[in-house]
């Protein structure tokens, strides 16, 4: 619960006890905005994970692995310098707000003894971490926050450390005259309006537990005396505390103990830790913000191309429209050759017997021409409708076709995992014209592609495609014409290929199969298969775009298999 203190002074007590005495071994920086300290302690290895990225701001334990970047950051270089093979002397919460200070013990160049600092803001949108000498002045962060744009908290080297101070009064402190001084009314938003560090969920358990969360008037000296009571209580919540019993609730958030206003049947998970809870919750959600963040700038380039080619598509409807009447033009030709008798000089229109429809018709004249020259300018109307006709129903079906091939991409990309390899698809939407321009004097190196989704089930090889460019080299050029092919009945997905070798494959390994092609489903779906010489190119299509035949169909529910995928 990134924005409540009652949690954080829970965790900080549990990680002053855990790391205090601890030696960094290994410092990274696997993103921009995360750290990880390999620690030693008793004998035992622990990494503690330390962000400030604004969807998931965190400090705890962690099982997670993440790789780091081949050329570490300066932050990580520096802090390399000064806190490799430092003890943690302590850590604690920071003036009395949403900050834990690590307290490091180390040794200079010279082996004199020396002092750091790393403060952690745990402050959502705000947070931030920021490492200091002994006299708190500030030697890096991970945002540098100047004086125009953060006049009351400026994050720069060379500076000394001074977050803003709480202008309400921390629940940590002597607060209860802010109870006194409450003459009625709504005593939770009022409690909240002057108490920093609860958030509302914590504030609604306070004074469910004082038996005040109905209280709407001058509270009374046995409301106070429960008030205070349980106020002490709150303060000195540790590990030690009887209710200690880190869980989360509802899916929702990190809580050092069950909250009796929240607990209902089967929504609390229990852990034994506050940093495991933490890991539990915020790992799988870092990896979910990570990815969009990653692919934030892919999806707006396969959006735009989509939008464009969804624009090509309905100026090609339009001018379809305009060739509706072509017919007319050529009727108007033949009826001013048969009545150009009656067309004097300076006629604006000639009205005639249609000798198609039996109706009178006016036919609009330019006066500047001859007869014979207006007949000529309707049929050369026509004529160039007619051409414009065949072209643009021909573009129409290809725009129709690079359509589905752009909502494949967009597809893909809404189903890229966290570690897989984006390179194959920023390929497809430059082929497209859809990726970033790049000069042609720039050197770009070209990386290699990440494999295919190997798995291993019963003696059967399978492979999934990870984007189109893969599914087309699956099917086309890994498969033979007798393995199995499948693939999501009428929508876009992965092609999965099962290598049989000749041997019939068995009911258990094709389910498997068709679970692991409805893998990025949220609920059961249809698959087609059918052996691969049944599978042909889309003429003119584009890669992955296929058609098929003489298909079988199976309902298969969702499941990546991961235990059976074979690692790289």
């Amino acid at each position: 619960m990134g924005s409540d203190l009652f949690a954080l002074s829970a965790l900080a007590n549990e990680l002053n006890l855990a790391l205090k005495g601890a030696r960094i071994d290994k410092i990274q920086q696997p993103e921009v905005d995360e750290l990880r300290f390999f620690i030693r302690n008793n004998g035992q290895n622990k990494c503690l994970v330390v962000s400030c990225n604004a969807g998931a701001p965190r400090i705890h334990f962690t099982t997670s692995k993440k790789q780091s970047p081949k050329v570490a950051p300066n932050l990580c270089m520096l802090l390399r310098k000064y806190l490799i093979n430092a003890n943690i002397d302590s850590v604690n919460i920071y003036n009395l707000d949403r900050i834990l200070s690590i307290k490091f013990n180390a040794k200079t160049e010279m082996k004199d003894d020396a002092v750091f600092y790393l403060f952690v803001e745990i402050m959502n949108r705000y947070s931030n971490i920021v490492f200091t000498d002994e006299k708190l002045v500030i030697l890096d962060a991970v945002k540098h926050l100047p004086l125009d744009i953060a006049r009351d908290h400026v994050v720069l080297r060379g500076v000394p450390y001074s977050p803003v101070s709480q202008k309400k009064t921390s629940y940590l402190t002597d607060c209860i005259s802010v109870f006194e001084s409450f003459n009625g009314g709504d005593l939770h938003k009022y409690l909240l309006d002057n108490i920093s560090g609860f958030a509302g969920t914590t504030m609604s358990e306070f004074l469910y537990r004082a038996k005040l969360e109905n209280a709407n008037e001058k509270l009374t000296q046995e409301e106070l005396s429960r008030a205070k009571s349980t106020l002490e209580y709150f303060q000195k919540f540790s590990v030690d505390s009887p209710d200690f019993s880190p869980c989360i609730i509802n899916g929702k958030e990190v809580y050092p103990c069950v909250y009796k206003t929240l607990e209902k049947d089967d929504n609390v998970i229990k852990f034994e830790t506050m940093s495991d809870a933490y890991d539990s919750f915020y790992t799988d959600c870092d990896k979910d913000i990570r990815n969009k963040a990653r692919l934030k700038a892919l999806a707006t380039q396969a959006k735009h191309f989509r939008a464009k080619v969804e624009k090509n598509i309905t100026n090609d409807l339009e001018r379809l429209s305009e060739c509706e009447d072509m017919d007319k033009y050529r009727v108007y030709g033949e009826l001013i050759v048969s009545n150009i008798y009656k067309i004097k000089r300076g006629d604006e229109s000639l009205t005639c017997l249609n000798y198609y429809t039996n109706e009178d018709v006016t036919i609009p004249l330019n006066v500047q021409l001859t007869p014979s020259k207006n007949s000529s300018a309707y049929y050369a109307k026509y004529n160039k409708l007619k051409r414009t006709k065949e072209f643009v129903t021909q573009k129409l079906a290809a725009d129709k076709e690079l359509l589905e091939y752009a909502l494949s991409i967009e597809s893909e990309i809404a189903d890229t995992p966290y570690e897989a390899d984006i390179t194959q698809i920023e390929e497809e939407l430059n082929m497209l014209g859809g990726g970033k321009r790049v000069s042609k004097n720039q050197k770009v190196r070209k990386e290699k592609a990440a494999p295919p989704y190997i798995y291993l089930i019963d003696g059967f090889y399978i492979y999934r495609g990870k984007n189109n460019l893969q599914n087309d080299e699956l099917t086309f050029s890994l498969a033979s014409s007798n393995d199995l092919w499948l693939h999501l009945k009428n929508e876009h997905g992965a092609h999965t290929i099962i290598i049989t070798d000749g041997k019939p494959v068995p009911d258990k390994v094709l389910k498997i199969a068709a679970e692991i092609t409805a893998s990025t489903k949220s609920a059961s779906a249809e698959v087609d298969y059918t052996a691969r010489k049944n599978v042909k190119r889309k003429p003119n299509g584009h890669p992955g775009q296929v058609i098929y035949v003489n298909y079988k169909t199976i309902v298969a529910s969702p499941d990546a298999h991961e235990e059976f995928m074979i690692k790289h």
